[in-house]
Order: structure tokens, then C-alpha cells, then sequence
């Protein structure tokens, strides 16, 4: 473990992934975002035996049977946008892209279209809602979510996404033992029962919170990488259209390669017994997943982004029983995107630049350079 800004941090494959398992030692019994809530996000911030309680509850809304028969509708989004974008000359990969299709993937998989303009509306980042309106979205606010630092100045904010979700539950009619596929989701939550109980209000807006913030950004940076790196390297698009069997190993390069989420906070056992409002939270340990996925010595280049390198599990999606449970998701809305992106490959190219930000991350032989955001990738369609 490894002091960093005044945080420990446990970095590295092995070390990371061990710790990640081991729950009694770095528990998930926090509050993490507390610039903005003040609720846990369910199940992610509870442990055994109550985590597995809730998340055995939420699981069915990500299965495979429920997901995979909507597959088409996600190809449908994707088409739309990429002729959209053709239509109109250009456009930007995230903002008029990736964006709006993980948000309209979202209103397929939860039931609720209804949502798509005010869920597109929020950007990438529900917590920046207010900032990304008004195009005020600042460095200090991404690193605070980057680093899970907390109490300095920025423009995150709870309070778009708290309106939304007392206005949704408020209407909500509850459907116990509805079918998710088919059920609007904050219906279907509203009657989960959890040991014969209804779920309290918070944690109703705990598991909203998980399928609203953690769904979001990861899937937006990774559409946006696939069609940024197809765009810039033809070889491995001519691959792709060639190998449809490599989406798989595709998708989980390019997520080990940007991992969307790159730390997370844990609770040292010494300090489980102190209530959450008396910690410091300036001791809760950071596992970062980032130096894990660029750990040399599992990828020894892993600064490099190889769509064909032999495949190793990544912890982009956690490990252990808190490992990501929209992983799944994931894949099929990526799956479908890039069947449609090299199906009717509209022939883009960048409109100068690409802008993107990267960071340096780690010290000494272990430093690696990593890919923080894409700022903005403008494209274009040839004259």
C-alpha cells in the first residue's frame, strides 16, 4: 500500500485484485460521492451478507435473457445516430454520439423513453448535470471524481439527479414480482422486496443511483475509444469486419485500456466500528484499478492499446463479489454498436485534432501514461 496525496492507495494487478476480494479487510461500508448524496449507492456500498441480499434482488434486471432480445433495438439507436451525424456533416463522438446512445440504450433497458432528452441532457456525469448545462464543467470537478476527493471546490452537485428521483419514485406505481424486462424499472424497484420487505426510500434511491451514475460514463468513454481508435487504425478495423468473434477481446482491451473508473474507495477494518458521519475520510484507502490494468507485469506494454494481444482478465469492472454488475450491459451495448459502426462504416474523419487529455500516473519505473477523457474528437464526413 502506498501513501499518495495524503491517501493510501493499494495499486498494482495482484495487489488490487486481492484486496478487491477481500471484503472483511477493505470493507465497501462507506458513502462514497458524499459532495452529493447522502445515502449509500445499493448494493455497492454494503458487504456480505447484505450486499449479496440486494444485489441477488437487483440481478435479474441485467441478465442475459433480459438484455440480449433488446440487442436490435440497440443497433436501431446506433444506425439512427450515425446517419444522423452523416446527415449533418459531423459532429462529435461523445457529446452527439456515444452519449445519446448509452442513453438511449438505458431508456430500452429500464422501460423508460420517456427519459431519453432530460437523460441526455445531464452529460457524462450525473453529478455535473447543472455545470455540463451551462458548459461550465471544470478540471477540478472530473479530478475530484478521478481521485475521490471530496472537499475541495467544484461544480458537482446532487441535486438534478435527486430532483428526478424523488419525482420518478413519487409516481412510481409498485409492481412486486414484475417481469424487468418489461416493467418501468422505478416501478419494478418500488416493489422489490428484500426478506419480506419493502425497500426503504433511500434505498430505492440508492440502487437508482447505481443505474443512473455507474452506467453512464463508463459506456460513453468506451463507444467513444471504439470509434476513435477504428477511425485511427484501419488495420484493426479491417479486422474486426473480418473477425466478428474479436468483439469480445476488443471491448475488454479497450476498457482495460481506459478503465472508466479508475479508483475506488475502501474502509480499513480498524475503522468499520466508527459511524460514517465521525470518520476521516482522508483513511479510506483508494484501490486503483488504473495502475492495476497498466500493471507491466502482467501487459509489458501495456501503455499500448492492442486489440489482438492475448486476452487476461482485466479489474476494470472490480473483482470479487462487488465486481461490476452492469459488466454485461456493457458488452451487448458495445457488441451492438460496433456490429452497426463496421456494417455501415460511414467513412469519417477527424475534424482536427482529436482532443484528449492524458495523465501520468505512478512514480519511478512504474509511471505510466494513461488516457483521462476524451475532451473532444470532432469528425466529419470527406467533401
Amino acid at each position: 500500500m502506498r501513501e499518495t496525496h495524503e491517501r493510501d492507495e493499494v495499486r498494482g494487478y495482484q495487489a488490487v485484485r486481492a484486496a478487491a476480494k477481500d471484503f472483511e479487510a477493505y470493507s465497501s461500508d462507506l458513502i462514497g460521492d458524499r459532495d452529493t448524496r447522502a445515502y449509500k449507492q445499493v448494493p455497492l456500498e454494503y458487504d456480505p451478507p447484505r450486499h449479496t441480499r440486494f444485489r441477488d434482488a437487483v440481478n435479474p434486471l441485467f441478465m442475459s435473457q433480459n438484455i440480449e432480445p433488446k440487442a436490435p433495438q440497440f443497433e436501431r439507436i446506433a444506425r439512427e445516430l450515425i446517419q444522423g451525424i452523416s446527415a449533418r456533416g459531423g459532429g462529435d463522438l461523445a457529446a452527439d454520439l456515444a452519449l445519446p446512445y448509452v442513453m438511449g440504450c438505458l431508456t430500452v433497458i429500464y422501460n423508460r423513453p420517456q427519459d431519453l432528452d432530460e437523460w441526455v441532457s445531464w452529460g457524462p456525469d450525473v453529478w455535473t448535470a447543472d455545470a455540463y448545462r451551462q458548459g461550465l464543467v471544470t478540471p477540478e470537478s472530473r479530478r475530484a471524481a478521478r481521485e475521490r476527493s471530496f472537499t475541495g471546490p467544484s461544480l458537482r452537485s446532487g441535486d438534478v439527479l435527486q430532483q428526478y428521483l424523488e419525482r420518478v419514485f413519487d409516481a412510481a406505481t409498485p409492481s412486486p414480482g414484475a417481469d424487468p424486462a418489461t416493467t418501468d424499472v422505478w416501478d419494478w424497484i418500488a416493489g422489490l422486496e428484500i426478506d419480506g420487505e419493502r425497500l426503504s426510500r433511500d434505498e430505492m434511491f440508492g440502487i437508482a443511483n447505481v443505474l443512473l451514475a455507474g452506467g453512464r460514463d463508463t459506456v460513453i468513454k468506451l463507444v467513444t475509444g471504439l470509434t476513435w481508435h477504428l477511425m485511427a487504425n484501419p488495420d484493426d478495423r479491417q479486422h474486426l469486419t473480418e473477425n466478428r468473434t474479436a468483439f469480445s477481446a476488443t471491448i475488454a482491451e479497450l476498457v482495460r485500456f481506459l478503465t472508466p473508473l479508475p479508483k475506488i474507495e475502501r474502509v480499513l477494518a480498524a475503522d468499520r466500528e466508527t459511524p460514517i458521519a465521525e470518520r476521516d475520510p482522508r483513511r479510506y484507502v483508494l484501490l486503483n484499478y488504473l495502475s492495476a490494468n497498466h500493471d507491466r507485469t502482467i501487459w509489458p506494454d501495456a501503455d499500448v492499446l492492442d486489440i489482438r494481444r492475448d486476452r487476461k482478465p482485466h479489474l476494470a469492472f472490480g473483482f470479487g463479489r462487488h465486481s461490476c454488475m452492469g459488466m454485461n450491459i456493457t458488452e451487448y451495448e458495445a457488441k451492438a454498436f460496433l456490429t452497426v459502426l463496421l456494417d455501415e462504416w460511414p467513412g469519417w474523419q477527424f475534424d482536427g485534432e482529436p482532443e484528449i487529455e492524458w495523465s501520468t500516473e505512478g512514480e519511478g519505473d512504474e509511471a505510466f501514461t494513461a488516457l483521462e477523457r476524451f475532451a473532444r474528437v470532432s469528425v466529419r464526413v470527406p467533401s
